[in-house]
C-alpha cells in the first residue's frame, strides 16, 4: 500500500459492510434446492415458468442491493479524487508556465549551436574540395542537443563526406566502364564487318542488355559473331540464280473475236477450239534482271485465265 503524503493529513478507514452472508446462502439454497435433479413433464411447464420468474426476481433484488451499497461506499472516494485533482492542477499550471520559459532558452541555445555546426560543415567541405564538390549536408536534430559534443559532430560530418567521395568514385568507374564497353562493342562490329565484307550496324548491338555491365562482354561478342554469320548467309542466298517458276492455269471460255496482239514468245501457241476449260502447265527460267518484266507478263496472263497460280521453285 502506498504511503500517503504527510501534508495531506489523511485519515481513512477501509470500507466495511456487515450482512448475514450465511443466512443469504441458506435462503438461496432453500429456494433452489427443491429443483435439484427435477425432471419436468409437459403438464408442469406452466408451473415451472412461475418458479423461474420467482427465482429471477429474488436474484435481481439481491444484486440491486449490492450495487446500491457499492455506490454509497464509493461516493466518498470519488469526492476525494476530485479534490486531490484540483490541487494537482495548481502544480500543473505553474510547471507549464516555467517549462515554456525554459524551452525558450533551450531553443536559443540550439540555434546558437546550429550556427556552430554549420561552420563545421563548411570547414570540412572546404578541406575536401579537391576530392568532392560542395553538397548540402542536413543538420541532424541530435547534433543540436547539449549532450552531443562538437568532436562527435565533426566526425559525423567527415563520415558523410567520405561516403559521398566513395559514391562518386564508384559512379565514375561505372561510367568509364560503360564507355569502354561501348567502344569494345563498336570495335567488335567493325572487325566483323571488315573480316566478312558486310555492313552490320553498331546501333543494333547497343541494347540495354549488352550495355549492362552485368552482361559478360564475351557473350556480346558471340552475339555479334552470330549476327555476322547470318548476314553472310543472307547475302549469299541473294546472289544465287533464281529458280524456275511453275505456272498453273486453265484455258478461258470462248470469247468474242478480238484484234490479235503481238506475242512476245518466239512461237505462238496453237489456237484452241471453243469448249470446256483446259489446264496448262508452264515452266520458265529467267534472269533476276528481268524480274519486273516477268511479273508484268504474269499479271497480264492472270487477267485472261479462269484460275491462275504461280510459285517459285
Amino acid at each position: 500500500m502506498a504511503i500517503a503524503d504527510p501534508r495531506m493529513k489523511l485519515q481513512s478507514s477501509p470500507p466495511a459492510v456487515s450482512f448475514d452472508f450465511a443466512g443469504l446462502v441458506a435462503w438461496a439454497r432453500g429456494m433452489t434446492g427443491k429443483y435439484d435433479g427435477l425432471v419436468i413433464t409437459d403438464d408442469q411447464v406452466p408451473e415451472i415458468r412461475e418458479c423461474m420468474a420467482e427465482l429471477n426476481k429474488a436474484k435481481i433484488s439481491l444484486d440491486n442491493a449490492r450495487k446500491e451499497t457499492v455506490k454509497e461506499l464509493s461516493e466518498p472516494l470519488r469526492d476525494f479524487e476530485k479534490q486531490i485533482k484540483k490541487v494537482t492542477t495548481i502544480f500543473d499550471d505553474t510547471y507549464k508556465a516555467l517549462s515554456e520559459q525554459v524551452q525558450h532558452f533551450v531553443e536559443q541555445e540550439r540555434e546558437k549551436k546550429r550556427e556552430v555546426v554549420q561552420d563545421i560543415i563548411i570547414e570540412e567541405l572546404d578541406a575536401h574540395k579537391v576530392e568532392v564538390h560542395p553538397f548540402p549536408i542536413p543538420i541532424q536534430d541530435k547534433w543540436l542537443n547539449k549532450s552531443t559534443s562538437l568532436k562527435s559532430i565533426r566526425e559525423s560530418v567527415q563520415d558523410i563526406i567520405c561516403q559521398r567521395i566513395e559514391s562518386e568514385r564508384m559512379q565514375h568507374q561505372a561510367e568509364q566502364a560503360r564507355v569502354e564497353r561501348a567502344a569494345a562493342i563498336e570495335q567488335a562490329v567493325k572487325a566483323a564487318n571488315a573480316e566478312r565484307g558486310i555492313e552490320l550496324s553498331v546501333a543494333q548491338f547497343m541494347t540495354p542488355r549488352n550495355s549492362d555491365l552485368g552482361t559478360p562482354l564475351d557473350s556480346v561478342c558471340a552475339e555479334i559473331k552470330t549476327a555476322a554469320e547470318r548476314e553472310v548467309a543472307r547475302l549469299a542466298s541473294v546472289k544465287e540464280p533464281a529458280r524456275p517458276v511453275t505456272i498453273m492455269h486453265r484455258q478461258p471460255p470462248p470469247r468474242e473475236p478480238a484484234a490479235e496482239q503481238p506475242s512476245p514468245q518466239p512461237a505462238p501457241l496453237p489456237i484452241v477450239a471453243a469448249g470446256p476449260d483446259k489446264t496448262m502447265s508452264i515452266i520458265i527460267t529467267y534472269s533476276p534482271a528481268n524480274e519486273a518484266a516477268v511479273r508484268s507478263a504474269l499479271a497480264t496472263l492472270r487477267g485472261t485465265c479462269t484460275t491462275f497460280s504461280a510459285r517459285l521453285r
